[in-house]
């Protein structure tokens, strides 16, 4: 637990006992700072249509020191139900999607035990039409039996855990965590036939079982869903990247089956925005993390290929089918920032800000406000002087968070200057999960920054020369994610850390390195995010050697914990 408590007790020499301030009253949470200018384009829809979020991890009032993303759960719900209005006047089929992890990393849903008590029941408000289990589902067994006794249920047989169990442990009895599959028709005739997987998850609870992907479809009733049922489109959906094997595995076998059959494919986990193209009937959507990002996927030409395949078996000339392949699908993706003004541009035709609001979304905004206030997570226990940043400068930047927890939450909470010989450490990126910003720090903060609780192990007289070849040993690790990459940075003398800036500034203007507009490259292009402002790159970190053994040497896995 060293760098949640450092946090807690480095930020801050100063505690102030008196509220946020409330001069910034919006729709959204009264926290929340005004969305900045942006310009938009239209959705292009398609025969079938997703709205899909992922990785919430429980940030339900949105990000309140950053306008792109100032919307709330309540906001959400608004916007899906004008967006399900709407696709009902163009005759078009509409399915809202979930991929997992729904809490860890937020005060809201991490200060109650167990993780999720207050905030997965606001949750159920939303329309989900499909969902699935995260692994942060399954770290923790009350949450595991939570997850399974309270959460599931509400869906209806719609919450899919295709190679995931639960096991009661009193009896022994292992049962499925959620439903194997689904089949099910939209409103305007949209046959669905749905998996829904985990990726390879080791870190469990020992009330839940996790089956690999490539072995659960082995199982009998993965081939009975394909043989029993011809769905319109097949809807894999998972919490696993879309270029990794667990959904591919999956994907691949689903193709086998049907050959030209259209898959869309809905992921997370890696808490980024991506869309891949697979084949000419495939491919696949991840829509960010936190709540910044609501994703749009659609698919043009689902009727056509049902009109050509109707025509070929009218024809009833045998294996014409498979040798006359349907024409291909036409997709179309957005990554929606997650704020009042796209959904409402979104959704509402004329603009007309007083037809977007619904009743129940106004409910849940009140209940998200009225909750943080009540669990305490609004107060203020201190202030930041400055902000500090994960990824958008160097990790030796005076605005890194690296550098704030190697020059001040290390030395104070760690090191133990009555050793004779200077520490080593091993730091993982991965604990640190936020950024900080300036002004009050409050406990919700500490859950966005760090929600884990993280230890020291200490070996004592470790030769200096070999730190380079354990970070060596360490580059050559697996996984299982793609994430590699380690970082050296040497500390020096630190200053002893002091917050005499007692200013209440809900947000602060980002560093002088901007680019203008966001760009998210994959298999469409770079045109996924169709909003221009200004914005920080996305640095990666460094590479530092340290080569005087006077110095401390932290060493950092770039690791992702997802």
């Amino acid at each position: 637990m060293i760098i949640y408590l450092a946090f807690l007790t480095l930020f801050f020499a100063h505690v102030y006992s008196f509220p946020l301030s409330s001069s910034l009253t919006k729709r959204e949470q009264p926290d929340a700072p005004p969305t900045p200018k942006i310009d938009l384009n239209p959705l292009e829809w398609g025969d079938l249509n997703f709205i899909h979020t992922t990785d919430i991890h429980g940030w339900l009032e949105g990000h309140t020191h950053e306008g792109s993303y100032n919307g709330d759960l309540g906001d959400l719900y608004s916007f899906i139900i004008r967006m399900k209005e709407k696709a009902r006047s163009l005759k078009k089929d509409l399915f809202v999607v979930d991929t997992g992890d729904t809490h860890d990393g937020n005060g809201l849903s991490d200060v109650t035990t167990p993780h999720g008590r207050i905030s997965q029941p606001i949750l159920t408000h939303i329309p989900y039409d499909l969902l699935t289990v995260g692994n942060h589902e399954l770290y923790l067994n009350d949450v595991i039996e939570h997850t399974y006794r309270e959460y599931v249920p509400h869906w209806n047989k719609r919450y899919l855990a295709s190679n995931v169990y639960f096991k009661d442990l009193h009896s022994g009895k292992t049962v499925p965590f959620g439903e194997k599959y689904t089949y099910f028709e939209g409103e305007f005739g949209t046959t669905i036939l749905a998996f829904g997987f985990l990726f390879d998850f080791k870190g469990n609870g020992n009330m839940s079982v996790v089956q690999k992907a490539e072995d659960e479809i082995q199982q009998p009733w993965f081939k009975e869903a394909l043989s029993s049922h011809n769905p319109d489109v097949v809807v894999l959906i998972g919490h696993a990247g879309l270029r990794l094997p667990d959904l591919n595995v999956v994907r691949k076998a689903i193709r086998e089956h049907y050959p030209y059959k259209p898959i869309a494919v809905l992921g997370g986990h890696l808490h980024i925005r991506d869309f891949a193209l697979y084949d000419e009937w495939s491919a696949g959507i991840a829509s960010g993390r936190f709540m910044e990002t609501v994703g749009f996927f659609s698919i043009q030409g689902v009727q056509k290929q049902n009109q050509h395949k109707k025509l070929i078996n009218q024809r009833k000339i045998e294996n014409e089918y498979p040798s006359n392949p349907p024409p291909g699908l036409v997709f179309k993706r957005r990554y929606l920032d997650q704020n009042r003004a796209s959904y409402i541009f979104h959704s509402i035709d004329n603009g007309d800000v007083s037809n977007f609001d619904t009743t129940l979304g106004e409910d849940i905004t009140k209940n998200i406000t009225e909750w943080r206030n009540k669990l305490g997570i609004l107060k203020a226990i201190g202030c930041a002087p400055q902000t500090y940043y994960r990824n958008d400068v160097p990790v030796n930047d005076s605005a890194s968070i690296y550098k704030l927890t190697i020059d001040e939450v290390l030395p104070l909470a760690v090191t133990d200057y009555n050793r004779p010989v200077p520490p080593y450490f091993i730091f993982d990126t991965g604990t640190t999960r936020f950024d900080i910003y300036k002004g009050y720090f409050t406990l919700d903060n500490v859950e966005q920054v760090s929600p884990f609780i993280n230890s020291m192990q200490y070996i004592a007289n470790i030769p200096v020369d070999l730190a380079p070849k354990i970070l060596e040993e360490a580059n050559k690790a697996d996984f299982g994610d793609g994430h590699k990459k380690r970082s050296y940075y040497s500390i020096n003398n630190f200053t002893p850390f002091s917050c005499d800036d007692q200013e209440s500034q809900s947000f602060v203007d980002r560093r002088a390195i901007q680019t203008p507009g966001h760009t998210t490259i994959d298999d469409l292009g770079t045109d996924g995010k169709v909003l221009v402002y200004w914005i920080t790159l996305n640095n990666d970190a460094l590479v530092y050697y340290c080569n005087s053994i006077s110095q401390v040497l932290i060493m950092f896995y770039k690791k992702n914990v997802c």
